[in-house]
């Protein structure tokens, strides 16, 4: 049959939600942690993990030695990457072997540079073949798995972004079979790039600037989008095309960092430190296209870094804001599906900014000044510690123990500013004598 522009972009937007849902398919379907946040980018496991701790905690299996960062781990294949930092010289994608903590290969670029609060951001995204990342000072990079080397490399220049004040701070997102950063500039709010050869499938248009943020793939009001969070607007986007589909300005949000929290067929939590607070989000169909409206919001409760959870129907969050981290008694806390707060643990235990995961209906928390590990049920009568473990040493209270955790198949990867840790939460224990 004799193809067309016009039948070509018909057989573009059938194959690719097909390719968006078959990915999502594989990645579900495997134990690992390809990218931030997990294969959905929702912070959430499935599966069982080790809830009867050992009286002197679980075994850390291994730790190596890092730099300085804010960049958590992924999970891919028996492997855990991190995007580390060459001193102030450029970035390093450091490879292990995911239960001996071996050093399989490293690769890097010249990044020279030392950013605000230094240290790298971005948790790599892992495919079969690549792996993608933002570096603190805007270069993106795809690696090569089978070469261990850069295939290539653009920068956030190249489209017009200037950078945050607190450096490039997100992690690349893959859709079909492009890979999708923000830079936040005015002709180029997100971008698509083939995963193979880093060329330009689209850009959008404005979403705002300055967010530390992910993009994420989700489904609202029946129509897939990508959403982001900045300290100007709340967008949705088309991943086939990068039009703009929505834009929600009724938040004001300082510095956008944690990546929205889809909720329902309909909704979505945003949540942000620095005294934003937190809001429900409604996406809903109208004649004239997706408008968003705000349900609920609670000026006084947000969380700084990490996104909320949701776990059986209800929401955790570190809560958290940056004027008064120390002063008023917030830390983790549970809302209901229409965005009001149930409880708050006021800071007993405080986790400061660290940060939380789930497993099945279970929580961890990482504190990010006292390095303790922490089991908890999500329990949406209250708080409910069930074990906890110290895994950093305490150092002052500049600790910073703020990267986001990596889970696979009961192997938890967490990461301070010196040091890369994993410890075996798988549910059946083994010898310290035997093989991890």
């Amino acid at each position: 049959m004799q193809t067309t522009p016009w039948t070509d972009l018909i057989a573009r937007r059938m194959l690719l939600p097909l390719a968006i849902v078959l990915f999502a398919v594989a990645q579900a379907g495997a134990e690992d942690w390809p990218g931030f946040q997990g294969a959905d980018r929702d912070g959430v496991a499935q599966g069982v993990l080790l809830t009867e701790w050992p009286a002197d905690g679980p075994r850390v299996l291994w730790s190596n030695d890092v730099g300085p960062g804010f960049g958590g781990a992924a999970i891919a294949k028996g492997r855990a990457y991190i995007l580390d930092r060459d001193g102030v010289n450029g970035d390093v994608l450091r490879v292990y072997n995911l239960k001996t903590g071996k050093p399989l290969w490293s690769a890097g670029y010249d990044a020279p540079g030392r950013a605000n609060y230094h240290g790298s951001r971005c948790t790599p995204m892992v495919t079969d073949t690549h792996a993608f990342t933002v570096g603190p000072f805007g270069d993106i990079a795809c690696f090569d798995l089978q070469t261990q080397a850069v295939a290539w490399r653009k920068h956030m220049d190249d489209f017009g972004a200037f950078p945050p004040k607190f450096a490039w701070s997100q992690s690349p997102l893959i859709v079909g079979e492009w890979v999708v950063i923000a830079p936040m500039a005015e002709d180029a709010g997100l971008i698509a790039l083939q995963q193979t050869t880093g060329e330009v499938a689209w850009q959008s248009g404005n979403i705002g600037a300055e967010g530390y943020g992910s993009p994420r793939l989700v489904t609202l009001a029946g129509r897939e989008q990508i959403v982001y969070l900045t300290s100007t607007l709340v967008s949705g986007v088309d991943p086939e095309n990068g039009k703009v589909l929505w834009t929600y300005d009724g938040i004001p949000v300082k510095r956008g960092i944690p990546t929205p929290t889809k909720v329902d067929g309909n909704k979505l939590f945003i949540t942000a430190g620095y005294n934003s607070g937190s809001a429900m989000l409604e996406v809903r169909r109208e004649s004239k296209g997706l408008v968003a409206n705000e349900l609920k919001r609670d000026r006084e409760h947000g969380g700084q870094i990490h996104s909320a959870l949701l776990v059986n129907k209800h929401l955790y969050v570190n809560l958290n804001t940056n004027e008064t981290l120390r002063r008023d008694a917030h830390g983790l806390g549970c809302f209901d599906l229409d965005g009001n707060l149930l409880w708050k643990n006021n800071n007993a235990p405080d986790i400061n900014r660290g940060a939380v995961l789930a497993v099945g209906e279970h929580l961890l928390t990482l504190g990010g000044e006292d390095g303790v590990l922490r089991l908890v049920k999500a329990d949406p009568e209250g708080y409910n510690e069930l074990e906890s473990i110290k895994v950093f040493d305490v150092k002052g209270n500049r600790n910073m123990i703020w990267a986001a955790m990596a889970y696979a198949d009961g192997y938890l990867v967490v990461r301070s500013q010196d040091q890369l840790k994993c410890i075996d939460l798988r549910r059946k224990q083994v010898s310290v004598n035997d093989p991890p």
